[in-house]
């Protein structure tokens, strides 16, 4: 993380420990530079803003990424959350196409948030994709059950996270398809 730990300590006075990283705007995340390159989404969804998709990340270098990667499809308007009671009223509000969620968020977990989208009324059609810190198969399995449509694992592999996000998309429009 290109940072500097220190300590320092006397006997019979103490310890004095720092830790010193740099900012995150002096490291901006570059699409080019994550995974094997830029991604090139197929250009099979068309209209300006036709999808809305809901991000709940509390973390804004993920939140940076995120837009990073959906600035490149005209047919997604992005919505970010910073936390899982706002992510759950913007859900209910703007009824996203799809809703990505960080599991492990403060407040209220991801997987607590995925509870209540599945017995919400409004939302509970909607395909949520977890992305976690945790690549634990238990974890992975614990989310499946529980309803998420994908749990991809971080860091973000582009393709895998696009690839997912059109197959999400995918599925809603399926959901949303009326039955003749």
């Amino acid at each position: 993380m290109e940072g500097t730990l220190g300590v320092e300590s006397t006997v019979g006075v103490g310890s004095k420990c720092w830790c010193e990283l740099p900012t995150a705007e002096a490291h901006q995340f570059s699409v080019d530079r994550v995974g094997t390159g830029m991604y090139v989404k197929p250009q099979r969804h068309r209209g300006e803003g036709q999808h809305r998709l809901l991000y709940i990340e509390e973390n804004p270098a993920n939140i940076r990424l995120a837009e990073q990667l959906i600035a490149q499809c005209s047919d997604i308007i992005l919505i970010t959350a910073v936390n899982g009671i706002r992510g759950l009223e913007l859900a209910r509000a703007a009824l996203p196409t799809v809703i990505l969620m960080d599991i492990h968020l403060s407040g209220m977990s991801g997987i607590e948030g995925l509870k209540i989208l599945r017995h919400d009324p409004l939302n509970w059609r909607i395909p949520v994709v977890a992305l976690s810190d945790n690549a634990m198969p238990r974890d992975i399995e614990r989310g499946l059950e529980l309803g998420v449509f994908r749990y991809l694992t971080k860091p973000i592999k582009v393709e895998q996270f696009m690839e997912t996000l059109d197959e999400a998309l995918e599925f809603a429009g399926r959901q949303a398809e009326p039955v003749i």
